[in-house]
Protein backbone atom coordinates (compact mmCIF):
# COMPACT_ATOMS: atom_id res chain seq x y z
CA UNK A 1 0.00 0.00 0.00
CA UNK A 2 3.02 2.21 0.46
CA UNK A 3 3.88 1.55 -2.44
CA UNK A 4 1.11 2.91 -3.98
CA UNK A 5 0.88 6.47 -1.99
CA UNK A 6 4.33 6.44 -3.42
CA UNK A 7 3.15 5.93 -6.99
CA UNK A 8 0.18 8.47 -6.41
CA UNK A 9 2.14 10.93 -4.69
CA UNK A 10 -0.06 10.69 -1.92
CA UNK A 11 2.75 9.52 0.72
CA UNK A 12 2.03 12.84 2.95
CA UNK A 13 -1.80 11.18 4.01
CA UNK A 14 -0.31 7.57 4.04
CA UNK A 15 -1.39 6.18 8.02
CA UNK A 16 -2.06 2.96 7.18
CA UNK A 17 -0.18 0.63 9.94
CA UNK A 18 -0.17 -3.22 10.18
CA UNK A 19 -1.91 -2.88 12.94
CA UNK A 20 -4.85 -0.44 11.64
CA UNK A 21 -4.90 -2.54 8.79
CA UNK A 22 -5.27 -5.95 10.68
CA UNK A 23 -8.37 -4.13 12.66
CA UNK A 24 -9.81 -2.94 9.13
CA UNK A 25 -9.85 -6.06 7.74
CA UNK A 26 -10.31 -8.88 10.03
CA UNK A 27 -11.71 -6.88 13.54
CA UNK A 28 -15.55 -6.69 14.39
CA UNK A 29 -16.57 -4.73 11.61
CA UNK A 30 -14.92 -5.17 8.59
CA UNK A 31 -14.14 -1.92 6.62
CA UNK A 32 -13.17 -3.24 3.67
CA UNK A 33 -12.05 -6.60 1.74
CA UNK A 34 -8.55 -7.25 0.39
CA UNK A 35 -7.16 -9.81 -1.58
CA UNK A 36 -3.62 -10.65 -2.01
CA UNK A 37 -1.38 -12.22 -5.20
CA UNK A 38 2.12 -13.44 -5.11
CA UNK A 39 4.19 -15.45 -7.60
CA UNK A 40 3.84 -19.23 -7.44
CA UNK A 41 7.97 -19.92 -6.58
CA UNK A 42 7.66 -16.74 -3.80
CA UNK A 43 4.43 -17.11 -2.07
CA UNK A 44 5.04 -15.05 1.06
CA UNK A 45 6.17 -11.45 -1.30
CA UNK A 46 2.79 -9.89 -2.54
CA UNK A 47 3.25 -8.59 -5.83
CA UNK A 48 -0.01 -7.20 -6.38
CA UNK A 49 -3.51 -6.33 -4.35
CA UNK A 50 -7.10 -5.55 -4.45
CA UNK A 51 -9.27 -3.64 -2.00
CA UNK A 52 -12.78 -3.03 -2.14
CA UNK A 53 -16.14 -2.53 -0.20
CA UNK A 54 -19.92 -2.08 -0.54
CA UNK A 55 -21.39 0.96 -1.14
CA UNK A 56 -25.34 1.53 -2.06
CA UNK A 57 -27.00 3.65 -5.23
CA UNK A 58 -30.59 4.78 -4.00
CA UNK A 59 -31.51 5.07 -7.63
CA UNK A 60 -30.54 1.16 -8.26
CA UNK A 61 -31.94 0.69 -4.69
CA UNK A 62 -28.95 -1.90 -5.01
CA UNK A 63 -25.85 -1.96 -3.45
CA UNK A 64 -22.65 -1.68 -5.73
CA UNK A 65 -19.16 -3.08 -5.32
CA UNK A 66 -16.52 0.14 -5.13
CA UNK A 67 -12.68 -0.65 -5.58
CA UNK A 68 -10.75 0.88 -3.75
CA UNK A 69 -7.02 0.10 -4.56
CA UNK A 70 -5.66 -1.97 -7.25
CA UNK A 71 -2.20 -2.15 -7.45
CA UNK A 72 0.33 -4.36 -9.36
CA UNK A 73 4.57 -3.82 -8.70
CA UNK A 74 6.19 -2.60 -12.01
CA UNK A 75 8.30 -5.88 -12.19
CA UNK A 76 4.98 -8.18 -12.67
CA UNK A 77 2.58 -5.22 -14.48
CA UNK A 78 1.98 -6.43 -18.25
CA UNK A 79 1.24 -10.19 -17.03
CA UNK A 80 -2.48 -10.19 -16.72
CA UNK A 81 -3.41 -9.34 -12.87
CA UNK A 82 -5.21 -6.34 -13.32
CA UNK A 83 -7.41 -8.01 -15.77
CA UNK A 84 -7.37 -11.28 -13.34
CA UNK A 85 -8.29 -8.47 -10.41
CA UNK A 86 -11.29 -6.75 -12.54
CA UNK A 87 -12.60 -9.96 -13.75
CA UNK A 88 -12.69 -11.50 -10.41
CA UNK A 89 -14.40 -8.34 -8.87
CA UNK A 90 -16.98 -8.49 -12.28
CA UNK A 91 -17.71 -11.39 -11.51
CA UNK A 92 -18.33 -11.01 -7.47
CA UNK A 93 -20.66 -7.84 -8.02
CA UNK A 94 -22.77 -10.15 -10.69
CA UNK A 95 -22.72 -12.58 -8.19
CA UNK A 96 -23.38 -10.50 -4.93
CA UNK A 97 -26.67 -8.92 -7.47
CA UNK A 98 -24.75 -5.47 -7.30
CA UNK A 99 -26.00 -2.83 -9.75
CA UNK A 100 -22.87 -1.73 -10.56
CA UNK A 101 -18.81 -1.86 -10.13
CA UNK A 102 -16.95 1.08 -9.96
CA UNK A 103 -14.31 3.27 -8.90
CA UNK A 104 -12.09 5.61 -9.34
CA UNK A 105 -8.63 6.81 -11.07
CA UNK A 106 -6.22 9.68 -11.06
CA UNK A 107 -6.78 12.13 -14.57
CA UNK A 108 -2.64 12.08 -14.90
CA UNK A 109 -2.80 8.32 -14.95
CA UNK A 110 -3.48 7.43 -19.05
CA UNK A 111 -1.95 4.31 -18.79
CA UNK A 112 -4.69 3.18 -15.91
CA UNK A 113 -7.41 4.69 -18.05
CA UNK A 114 -6.45 3.48 -21.21
CA UNK A 115 -6.43 0.08 -19.52
CA UNK A 116 -9.91 0.46 -17.75
CA UNK A 117 -11.46 1.61 -20.93
CA UNK A 118 -9.88 -1.39 -23.22
CA UNK A 119 -12.04 -3.69 -20.43
CA UNK A 120 -15.07 -2.18 -20.86
CA UNK A 121 -15.61 1.07 -18.50
CA UNK A 122 -16.34 4.41 -19.29
CA UNK A 123 -14.86 7.33 -17.31
CA UNK A 124 -17.45 9.82 -16.09
CA UNK A 125 -16.17 13.36 -16.72
CA UNK A 126 -19.16 15.02 -15.12
CA UNK A 127 -18.89 13.44 -12.12
CA UNK A 128 -16.42 15.03 -9.05
CA UNK A 129 -15.10 13.29 -5.80
CA UNK A 130 -16.01 15.91 -3.18
CA UNK A 131 -14.41 15.10 0.12
CA UNK A 132 -14.42 16.64 3.88
CA UNK A 133 -11.07 15.17 5.85
CA UNK A 134 -8.97 16.08 8.46
CA UNK A 135 -9.80 19.96 9.99
CA UNK A 136 -12.52 20.75 7.38
CA UNK A 137 -14.13 17.49 8.32
CA UNK A 138 -13.75 18.40 12.46
CA UNK A 139 -14.72 21.67 11.60
CA UNK A 140 -18.43 20.84 9.92
CA UNK A 141 -18.99 18.73 12.49
CA UNK A 142 -18.36 20.50 15.61
CA UNK A 143 -20.37 23.17 14.17
CA UNK A 144 -23.66 21.50 15.42
CA UNK A 145 -24.34 20.43 18.71
CA UNK A 146 -24.34 16.68 19.22
CA UNK A 147 -28.35 15.91 20.16
CA UNK A 148 -30.09 18.34 17.32
CA UNK A 149 -29.05 15.28 14.92
CA UNK A 150 -31.42 12.79 15.42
Amino acid sequence: MREMAEFEKLTDIFQATEASLRESFFGARPAANCLVAHTEDQPQLPVAYIMWFHNYSSFLDKRGLYLEDIYVQPGHRGKGLGKMALKHLARLAVELDCGRFEWTVLDWNQSAIDFYEHHGAEVLPQWRIVRLTGDALQRLASSMPPSSCT
